[in-house]
């Protein structure tokens, strides 16, 4: 827990002899002395992340998933804006709030960022956490940055987004590739990445910065299929040997250039 935590000290005994009458008179000395350290060491503030918000000279937040619950053992990273390579780090306790002591020198302003790794479907993932707010803070500020985890949704200050994507090829096909729709249904069984229930989603496939694609899928495990008005469409994924097929497997992975938190599946689109 944070805050003040119950006193841990420990006593050590120390057996004296006080018949010589020069040990008794300092040990009846002393014992006053030895009695009140004790007692102020018991006291002393423990240096677990604080519940009670903003701090003086120190960056304080907690991380939750997007239900509220705490996510204990998150590393963040706080970073200054000018010096290269000049960091400070904290780590969520057990429910999910840090602090970080921000140094006088040097001077200026920090960000914090956070991220969370994942083991699910085979696959190794590690997701930005969404940060409360982006804005660059100094010691004076008393900053509270508190982030989420989050599937889905816009990242702050960018076009991009938390969730993968599909991208989809033509193979013979003459058809508006935005006029397509992709259908995820959750695999029986499988929850979404941060344990949460999966569901059913629809997306539009568009194209983004030149490829066809259907954005911001909260990462799961999925079969999906392709809607057009009139055709039956077949699914073919680029990465396997696997025959076209109306309902194919999706297990997002890394598939060409892509950002670190970045995750897709790439399939061929033909009839």
């Amino acid at each position: 827990m944070g805050g003040l935590s119950s006193p841990r000290f420990q006593l050590h005994f120390v057996l004296v002899n006080i018949s010589n009458p020069s040990m008794k008179m300092l040990f009846t000395r002393f014992l006053p002395a030895l009695c009140l350290v004790a007692i102020l060491t018991a006291c002393t503030k423990s240096v677990e992340p604080s519940t009670s918000g903003a701090e003086q000279g120190a960056v304080t937040g907690r991380i939750t998933d997007e239900a509220g619950k705490p996510l204990a053992g998150i590393r963040v990273v706080i970073e200054h804006t000018v010096w290269v390579a000049t960091y400070v780090y904290a780590t969520t306790n057990e429910d999910g709030y840090y602090k970080a002591e921000l140094p006088k020198d040097p001077a200026g302003s920090w960000t914090a960022k956070a991220q969370v790794k994942k083991n699910a479907y085979g696959q190794q993932y590690t997701f930005d956490l969404h940060p409360a707010t982006d804005e660059p803070f100094t010691r004076n500020d008393k900053p509270v940055r508190d982030f989420t985890w989050k599937l889905s949704g816009p990242r702050p200050g960018t076009a991009q987004v938390y969730g993968a994507h599909v991208d989809v090829y033509q193979w013979g096909l003459d058809i508006p590739m935005t006029g397509v729709k992709l259908v995820f249904t959750p695999v029986a069984g499988e929850t979404l990445a941060d344990g949460t229930a999966a569901k059913l989603i629809e997306r539009n496939v568009v194209d983004h910065a030149g490829t066809f694609m259907a954005r911001d899928i909260p990462i799961g495990k999925y079969t999906v299929r392709a809607v057009y008005p009139g055709k039956t469409l077949l699914l073919d994924n680029r990465k396997d040997n696997g025959e076209p097929e109306v309902q194919k497997t999706v297990v997002f992975g890394k598939n060409g250039y892509l950002a670190e938190t970045e995750y897709n599946i790439e399939f061929w689109l033909s009839e």
